[in-house]
């Protein structure tokens, strides 16, 4: 019997000859909450018969409406950001949906709430928003006395620090605490089921007049002045990045940045900082998803880019994830499907997931000390310029800082023309 695979399991479906149609059982799995692929798999001897009578009907199968948050425990949740002092929330998918993202910046702004994108996979909040506190969730939620986490597996990494002791937690999303997950134990006061807009509109309506506007008004200038120091930060990167030899990622993304237009999408593997960024609109940006793996970035442009033509696809990605992608069949559909984009590579000649990841869990150990760690460095990389010139797009190797904003342009000149474009940019090592 053919079987839909969605999040929640495999669906049974009947084994009748015809189309899939959009209210049939893909389709509402498909659109029902939360959303996410559907695969469609039939045995192979029921595809080999052959095809007899008439199309199945369609089928009544219309998608659930998504589940609503539930009125007693917006309410406890209203009663405990009304008392606190140092909120904040922490959100990783809540961009997913655009009206969240609206939701969410109405929400914050009103309450003066905090916002921390950790390792965002979709935009969910305006990067000049005066809420918006960065990306760097262990610098926060340790001064906080409750803790908002909206659609986010891992909210702050334990091994760097956490919630105070007293702290109360409110987990929020389609499903809160991600029990599919086989491990995960990050604390939960209170849970709320449901979509990140509906959950945002419920618990500010039961906050009106509920919370004192004083504590509103003074928490809003603290966010005011952590917000000022938190940019100024940036930018004394950015400019400290300001090369006189090698590129350095932070100079790059806001050289991307300048260079990108107004209607670009842009898909991120790693290697984009988002600080040196101004993204406004939701569906801009899209981080790799928990269920992506080495190489997703330039296969999803390739996605955006048929899923919106109308819009301007840039991929980010490292030299390694590049690799993963298998690059020759990505140029390669990029020139077959006529899909112009713009890829990044940002080229340090290291696994830099690899070097972080084993500084983060042993920064005094011998191999944070050594000039050459084990497992680390990629040598000879080819010239991944030619790669794409090869199946007819635009390619650049960019060594001089001077040079990069320059370079985007040119690849971005040629996206418009209809070709796809790489540029080789070699990075400093970290």
């Amino acid at each position: 019997m053919p079987r839909v695979r969605h999040g929640h399991g495999l669906l049974p479906i009947p084994a009748r000859p015809g189309p899939c149609r959009r209210g049939g059982p893909a389709g509402a799995a498909r659109a029902a909450e939360p959303r996410g692929p559907v695969y469609l798999t039939l045995p192979r001897e029921t595809i080999a018969q052959p095809a007899a009578g008439q199309p199945a009907p369609e089928a009544r199968l219309k998608p659930p409406a998504p589940p609503a948050p539930d009125p007693r425990a917006v309410a406890e949740a209203a009663s405990w950001l009304a008392e606190a002092e140092n909120p904040l929330l922490i959100t990783s998918n809540g961009g997913r949906d655009p009206a969240a993202m609206i939701a969410l910046a109405g929400f914050a702004e009103r309450f003066a709430v905090p916002v921390v994108q950790h390792k965002p996979r979709y935009l969910s909040l305006p990067s000049a928003h005066p809420m918006n506190l960065g990306y760097d969730p262990n610098r926060w939620v340790s001064g906080a006395d409750l803790v908002i986490v909206l659609e986010d597996d891992v909210p702050w990494l334990p091994v760097r620090g956490g919630p105070p002791e007293g702290c109360r937690v409110i987990q929020c999303g389609f499903d809160p605490l991600f029990v599919r997950y086989p491990v995960r134990g990050f604390a939960c006061d209170l849970g709320i089921t449901g979509g990140a807009a509906a959950i945002l509109a419920a618990l500010g309506a039961a906050l009106e007049g509920a919370v004192d506007e004083g504590r509103i008004s003074a928490r809003r200038r603290i966010i005011g002045e952590r917000r000022e120091q938190l940019v100024a930060e940036w930018r004394n990167q950015r400019e400290k990045a300001r090369p006189a030899g090698a590129i350095n990622p932070a100079f790059a993304s806001h050289c991307i940045d300048r260079a990108k237009p107004a209607d670009a999408i842009i898909v991120n593997e790693y290697t984009l900082q988002l600080e040196q960024c101004d993204f406004v609109a939701p569906g801009s940006y899209f981080g790799s998803s928990a269920a992506s793996g080495l190489g997703w970035g330039a296969a999803a442009a390739l996605g955006v880019k048929l899923a919106r033509p109308d819009r301007t696809a840039i991929a980010v990605l490292g030299d390694g994830a590049y690799i993963f992608s298998n690059p020759v069949a990505v140029h390669h559909a990029a020139a077959l499907h006529g899909l112009p984009v713009l890829f990044v590579v940002m080229n340090n000649g290291m696994w830099g997931a690899v070097r972080r990841s084993m500084l983060a869990m042993y920064p005094d150990g011998a191999a944070a000390s050594s000039n050459d760690p084990a497992f680390i460095g990629l040598d000879r990389l080819p010239a991944f310029e030619t790669i794409c010139a090869a199946a007819g797009g635009y390619g650049e190797r960019v060594s001089d800082p001077a040079q990069l904003p320059d370079a985007l342009d040119r690849g971005l000149a040629a996206v418009r023309e209809g070709r796809q474009a790489l540029l080789n940019v070699i990075c400093a090592p970290p």
